[in-house]
C-alpha cells in the first residue's frame, strides 16, 4: 500500500484536517438548525456584527447603545448569542477549509485534478455561503435563501467528507472485495433521492411548515388532505404533506439499495447502518410530529438525514473505486 502518496506521514495529516473540517461543518449545520428551531435568526439584525459589535451585546452600556442605533429591533441578549455562536464556529470552519483547499491546490506529489478540483470547489462553495450567510440576514431569513444556505452548507461537508474517505480509499479495513459496477448506478440515484428529501425537509423548516399536520398518519384527521400544488411557497399543509411523501419514496428506495448491498460482505456494515438510520429517521420524524417538534427531536432528525447522506456518499465512493480496480466478485 505504500505506493499510495497519501499513505505518508504528511498526507495522513491532511486527512486529519479533512476530518476536522468535516465535524466542524456538521457542527455548524447543526448549529443553524438550532438558530432556527429557537428563532434566533434575526436576533442580531446586522452582519457580520451583531448591533454593531463583535459578540452579543451584553453589559448596560452595549445594551443602551444598541437600543438606540436599534430602535426598532429588541434585543434578545440569550438568542443573540444563539446567532453569534453559530457564526463563530462559521468562521472558524470558513478558515479551516482554506487552509485545506490551498494545501490541496499547493501540494505537488498530490496534485492531480481531482485533488485540485476538491480545493477549487471547496472554496467556491465557501465563497457561495458566506454571501448566503450575509442574504440570510439582509433579506430577513427569506425562504430560498435559506434554503440556499442550508443547502450550500450540506455541499460543503459532502465534498469534505469526499475528500477524507477519498484519502483513505485504499486502507485495508476499507477495501476488502470489489463491487459490481452496475450497483453504482442505483447507488447515485439514493444520493439524488435523499438529497432531495433533504432538501423537502428543509423547506419545511425554513416554512415552519413542521406543525401544519399535528397527528399521524394523519394530517389534521385527514388521510391525504386537499394539496394545493398551485401554492408550493405558502400553503403549509402541501409543504408538510410532500416531505410525508418524500420520506416514504426515500425509506423505501434506500431501504432497498441496503438490502442489496447486503450481499456483500464489504459493504454489509454500510447497509445495516443503512438501514439503522432509515429505521431511526422514520422513527424521529413521527415524533416530531406527535409530540409538537420538540427542539431535541427536531435537532436529531437533522442530524441522522446528514448522517445517512454522508453514509450513502461513502457508499458511492468505494463502489466506484472498487469497481474500476476490475474485481467483480460480488457476491460473498
Amino acid at each position: 500500500m505504500t505506493r499510495h502518496w497519501f499513505i505518508s506521514t504528511k498526507y495522513r495529516r491532511g486527512s486529519k484536517l479533512a476530518l476536522f473540517a468535516a465535524i466542524l461543518a456538521f457542527t455548524v449545520i447543526i448549529l443553524g438548525a438550532f438558530t432556527r428551531l429557537t428563532n434566533a435568526g434575526l436576533s442580531c439584525p446586522d452582519w457580520p456584527h451583531c448591533y454593531g459589535f463583535m459578540t452579543a451585546p451584553h453589559t448596560a452600556t452595549q445594551l443602551a447603545q444598541a437600543a438606540q442605533v436599534y430602535p426598532t429591533a429588541p434585543i434578545d441578549v440569550k438568542k443573540a448569542w444563539t446567532e453569534m455562536t453559530h457564526r463563530y464556529f462559521a468562521g472558524t470552519e470558513g478558515i479551516v477549509i482554506l487552509i485545506l483547499a490551498f494545501s490541496f491546490l499547493v501540494t505537488r506529489k498530490a496534485k492531480d485534478f481531482k485533488t485540485s478540483l476538491i480545493g477549487i470547489v471547496l472554496i467556491a462553495l465557501l465563497c457561495t455561503q458566506v454571501m448566503l450567510g450575509m442574504l440570510t440576514v439582509t433579506e430577513k431569513l427569506k425562504p430560498v435563501i435559506v434554503l440556499s444556505h442550508l443547502l450550500t452548507g450540506l455541499s460543503i461537508l459532502g465534498v469534505l467528507w469526499w475528500a477524507y474517505v477519498d484519502l483513505h480509499i485504499n486502507d485495508d479495513s476499507f477495501m476488502q472485495r470489489s463491487a459490481n459496477p452496475s450497483i453504482i448506478k442505483w447507488i447515485w440515484l439514493a444520493l439524488i433521492i435523499v438529497a432531495a428529501q433533504i432538501t423537502l425537509g428543509g423547506w419545511v423548516s425554513t416554512h415552519y411548515a413542521g406543525l401544519a399536520c399535528i397527528d399521524f398518519p394523519y394530517c389534521n384527521g385527514q388521510i391525504m388532505p386537499a394539496m394545493q400544488w398551485n401554492n408550493l411557497n405558502g400553503d403549509l399543509i402541501t409543504i408538510h404533506m410532500l416531505h410525508r411523501i418524500g420520506a416514504m419514496v426515500t425509506a423505501t428506495y434506500v431501504s432497498m439499495i441496503a438490502a442489496c448491498l447486503l450481499f456483500n460482505a464489504s459493504f454489509r456494515p454500510i447497509a445495516f447502518l443503512m438501514l439503522a438510520l432509515v429505521a431511526l429517521q422514520i422513527t424521529l420524524g413521527i415524533l416530531n410530529i406527535l409530540w409538537l417538534r420538540p427542539v431535541w427531536i427536531a435537532l436529531a432528525h437533522h442530524a441522522v438525514a446528514i448522517i445517512l447522506l454522508l453514509t450513502i456518499i461513502t457508499a458511492l465512493i468505494k463502489a466506484n473505486y472498487e469497481s474500476r480496480e476490475g474485481r467483480y466478485d460480488w457476491i460473498a
